[in-house]
């Protein structure tokens, strides 16, 4: 932790841009184990993604995996690369095999889903719980939702974030960690500090409670964000 925290992120800083810490440091994280427990189902990305010169990535699939990890390895700063262990196992994140150099630019967001009446904006483990809430309210409510998957969390793309909150006036940022000074928390404060005018209703957040996370998979269930309570999220937000 301190090597992470105050020693990778300041070489180049310290060194006048004299040196570079080309580190990629590969990090299993996330819930949704049905027993993973507090030692293997924690994120805490928000500890890191506030570290000046730390970059921070989050792929929810193969093909961003794989074009994160060839920028992460190509990048001279240190690269903190986590890849959700619960996404190694989902028949969602797969995709063929992209070629030997593909790649995927740091702070730039993919959309996985156009809409015009609700941005969501995601990463990680929740994008594939979002996609199915949003495709849910789409059929029973006829409720056009666009979601972003952020896949790069520092820096992230907050000109796709801004783009899609003036086009739908709504902003919704759904995440593993926890609610209170999660990394949603940031986003939420930029979009209500720079798009107050834009906006048709408060931004709202979708986290996990404030708790560690559970063992037992009923308990780990309710404190983990499930397509349900995205679902529920987003309808209240496009009828407020």
């Amino acid at each position: 932790m301190m090597q992470l925290r105050d020693e990778l992120p300041l070489v180049r800083w310290r060194s006048n841009n004299a040196f570079s810490a080309p580190v990629v440091v590969r990090v299993a994280i996330g819930g949704y184990l049905t027993g993973g427990a507090i030692y293997h189902s924690q994120c805490g990305e928000s500890i890191f993604t506030h570290t000046p010169g730390l970059r921070v990535v989050f792929p929810s699939n193969a093909l961003d995996a794989a074009g994160l990890l060839r920028t992460a390895i190509r990048c001279d700063d240190p690269v903190l690369f986590l890849e959700h262990k619960r996404l190694y196992r989902e028949t969602y994140g797969r995709a063929p095999y992209p070629g030997p150099d593909y790649m995927v630019p740091f702070g730039k967001a993919k959309i996985v889903q156009p809409g015009t009446d609700l941005t969501v904006i995601t990463y990680g483990a929740v994008v594939p719980r979002a996609l199915q809430a949003a495709q849910k309210l789409e059929r029973e409510h006829q409720v056009s939702v666009e979601l972003i998957d952020l896949r790069s969390l520092n820096p992230f793309d907050w000109d796709a974030i801004a783009a899609s909150v003036k086009k739908t006036n709504r902003a919704l940022i759904a995440y593993e960690d926890s609610l209170s000074w999660g990394y949603g928390a940031e986003i939420a404060a930029r979009i209500a500090d720079q798009l107050f005018h834009d906006l048709d209703a408060p931004v709202k957040r979708v986290a996990a409670t404030d708790t560690f996370v559970a063992y037992q998979p009923i308990l780990e269930n309710a404190i983990l964000p499930q397509a349900a309570d995205l679902f529920r999220a987003m309808k209240e937000l496009a009828e407020f």
